[in-house]
This record gives structure tokens, sequence and C-alpha cells, in this order.
């Protein structure tokens, strides 16, 4: 018998353990993930330059950029308070010519003439102050919610550059057009919240360029080709042979510009002590001389300088636009550079920029 006693205590013991040990895991703390939404900047894929057309109507698009802004959400744990998006609360500068009930917002670019109107897809951008959007209840527009434990919100936007009076060449800088917010309404934390995303709808800086001539599409890439001639008539230094006309041509000038003028640019190609054009064919001691030819009168022709740093240096004449448009006619030809000519092949190349004297 007194085997048995000396047992009984020590299962008494095991199970005052056994049940602290349960008690406690009872006890635990339950571990619940906190609410978050996140999303990342987007930059309008603008061009970085734009020229303005002459005599464009109010309203006119000049250029346009789109962007895609995802919103995600994750640790939502009630349904009934779905995470929502918020765009908007504190806005660019919106331009005078805003609608605040839409469609789209329309923004200040700080350049006179141009605004940029953004409009948004599924939800559409307005810029009208709501009752439940955000912590200031200011201008913007709800994207969309997510319900459940987590989910996306997607916005897809379209930004279109409008004129909207007489357009000054300048640089609009980059814009955060709309900043982005979460928030969860009505409930106890950690339910209730209301925070900035550090991300926009961001408009790149785009360079406003005046309005400017065209280069026909026939005098873009000019291939000038001189013909044969003998070696005997380059005998002597200075001597010139093969000339050859060639035209370039312009249209779609602004009225303002009634004068124009070719400058062709400086390179490799010049000889530096001539200016004329160098040759990489293998004919040796020929350079290829450049003229104007204002008016065809061949008398009256002058060689191009090619050293000069500007139109007026080279002697470039000057050609009258009519009607928006002009035509510059040039000749090209052979010329002893010094030393005997022997006879090959003459290649040799210039670029050239239209100038508005």
């Amino acid at each position: 018998m007194m085997h048995g006693f000396t047992n009984a205590p020590r299962c008494v013991r095991l199970f005052a353990w056994l049940l602290l040990a349960i008690v406690s895991i009872g006890w635990a703390p339950l571990v619940v993930a906190a609410p978050s939404c996140t999303a990342t900047s987007k930059t309008l894929n603008f061009p970085t330059s734009v020229a303005t057309p002459s005599g464009v109507a109010l309203g006119s698009t000049l250029a346009t950029g789109t962007a895609t802004m995802t919103f995600s959400c994750t640790g939502l744990s009630r349904t009934d308070n779905p995470a929502t998006i918020q765009a908007g609360q504190f806005l660019a500068t919106l331009d005078s010519t805003n609608n605040t009930a839409g469609p789209g917002i329309t923004f200040a670019t700080g350049v006179s003439g141009l605004a940029v109107l953004v409009k948004a897809t599924p939800v559409q951008a307005t810029s009208a102050a709501c009752l439940a959007c955000g912590p200031t209840s200011t201008a913007g527009y709800v994207l969309g919610s997510v319900s459940g434990t987590s989910g996306t919100v997607t916005a897809n936007y379209t930004a279109t550059l409008i004129t909207t009076g007489p357009i000054a060449p300048g640089v609009i800088p980059s814009i955060n057009l709309i900043p982005f917010w979460w928030y969860i309404p009505a409930g106890p934390s950690p339910y209730s919240v209301s925070m900035s995303l550090n991300a926009n709808l961001v408009l790149p800086s785009i360079t406003i360029i005046a309005p400017s001539c065209s280069v026909s599409s026939g005098s873009q890439n000019i291939a000038v080709t001189l013909q044969p001639v003998t070696t005997q008539t380059l005998a002597t230094a200075g001597s010139v042979a093969g000339r050859t006309p060639f035209s370039i041509s312009i249209t779609g000038c602004p009225t303002s510009v009634t004068k124009v003028a070719t400058y062709f640019n400086s390179g490799a190609t010049i000889d530096a002590a001539s200016g004329n054009l160098l040759n990489s064919g293998t004919a040796k001691n020929v350079e290829v001389q450049l003229l104007n030819g204002s008016g065809g009168n061949m008398a009256s022709l002058s060689a191009i300088d090619l050293t000069g740093t500007n139109a007026s240096d080279q002697n470039s004449s000057q050609y009258s636009v009519a009607s928006t448009a002009a035509t510059m006619n040039y000749f090209a030809q052979y010329i002893a550079s010094g030393g005997t000519v022997t006879a090959g092949t003459v290649n040799t190349s210039v670029t050239f920029t239209i100038a508005y004297p």
C-alpha cells in the first residue's frame, strides 16, 4: 500500500504541469497583418520636344502621352471596410479652362498657350470636390476599391497637350499632376486608415519648339551625280569642271518666315584650308566645290566657303519664301586642289541646316 501512496503525488504533479501548458497555449495572442496599399509613380510617355505648327486652332492636340497606374492592397481582414484608392487631394495647378465636372482634368503647364488635359479609364478623372475622398475631402476622384483580403485597382491615363491661346516657345517642367492616396473609412484601428501612396502621375519635361519649315522628302537625302571629266580639264590648281545643279526644297513655313538660306555644316569631310569638300574616292588632288545658284545666272555664281560657322559666313544666298515654300538652287563641281590630278572616283558628303535670316 505504501507503494501506491508514493506514486500518487507524482501523477498529480504531472497533471498540473500539463494543465499549465495547455492554459499557456490558450493565452497566446493572435497576430493580425496590418492593411497596406502600394503603388509606383508613372510618367506619361510624351515626346521630349514638340514643334508648334503655325495657325493652329484653339483646343487642338499637339501631342499625346499615356500611362497605367496599378494599386495593390493586402492585409484587408474586414470585407465590410474595403480599401479605397483616391486620386487627387493636392492636384497640380489647374488651368483656367479646367471643368471641375470633367471629362478629365486640365492642368496648367507654365508655357503660355498650352495646357494638358488628363482623362482616365475605367473611371473618368474629374477635379470636383468629393465627400469621401481622403482626409481633406478636396479636389479629386475615387478610382476604385479593394474588398476581401487583397486585390488591385488599375487606372489607364491618356493626356493630351492642347492649345489654349497664342503659343510661346519654352520648356514645360516635369510636374506631379495627380498624387494618390488610399483609405479605409470608419472603423477601429487598424481598420480605419488614410495614407499617401507616395505615387504620382507625372508629366515629363517637354521642350516647345517654335514653328519651322519642313525639308521636302526629296531634299532630305540628295544624291548629286557629277559627270565624268578628263584629268586634262583639271591640269592646273584651281581649275574646275563638271558643274552640276542641285536644289533643296522646303515647305510648310510659318507665315512669319519670308527669307531662308542653307547652312552647310562643318565636319570631317571639309578641307579647312580651301573650304571645299574632301574626296574620299580614289582620284588624287581633286575636291568638290559648292556654289550658290540664286537665279540660275552662271555669271553671278559664288563659291561657298564650307569652313564658315553660319550661313552668312558661307556667303549663302537668301531665298524668298512664297506660299510657305521655297526652292534653293546650288551647284557642285570638281576643283583641282594642287598637284597632278589622277584618274579615279570622287565621293564626298555634307549635311545642311535651313536657316531663317
